[in-house]
């Protein structure tokens, strides 16, 4: 047998995104926020008014997720969700000012974090692990047994 699973880009991958995503949780624990709902307030912060599909789609995870997920979040009175006023059937997700205030405040979070995982990888490393990650998502979405 040829496999070897400590070869493997999927598990490699896999173990160090997981760590990866840990740390930038430790990162925001100081603001009481977790990774995923840092990034639905900076994607309203800096997208605007968004609907939940909108959000879903951004953040690619499924409406379901984004439904608990903005639940939390406006039990916790970061966002509220308004009907839109051009067309009433849609509801827009709008931040709060205590939800401005707290993506204002931990912007640099993500800034600082970035510069930590990239320190010490040159501009063009980084290029090209940047173009082999493209690449890879190409080939699994050109995949027919992938996307089923």
């Amino acid at each position: 047998m040829d496999f070897n699973l400590n070869k493997c880009v999927n598990f490699i991958s896999t173990n160090t995104i997981k760590k990866i995503s840990e740390a930038f949780d430790r990162w925001l624990s100081e603001y009481n926020l977790t990774r995923i709902q840092w990034i639905a307030l900076y994607f309203l912060f800096t997208k605007g008014d968004l609907s939940q599909r909108e959000l879903s789609q951004l953040m690619e995870i499924s409406d379901s997720s984004v439904l608990r997920l903005v639940d939390r979040l406006e039990r916790e009175g970061l966002v509220k969700r308004e009907r839109c006023q051009e067309d009433r059937r849609i509801i827009q997700l709008v931040l709060t000012e205590k939800g401005k205030s707290l993506i204002k405040s931990s912007l640099h979070v993500g800034s600082e974090f970035s510069d930590l995982l990239i320190k010490n990888i040159d501009e063009k490393e980084l290029y090209i692990f940047q173009k082999v990650l493209q690449n890879m998502y190409e080939n699994i979405m050109n995949d027919e047994r992938s996307r089923k």
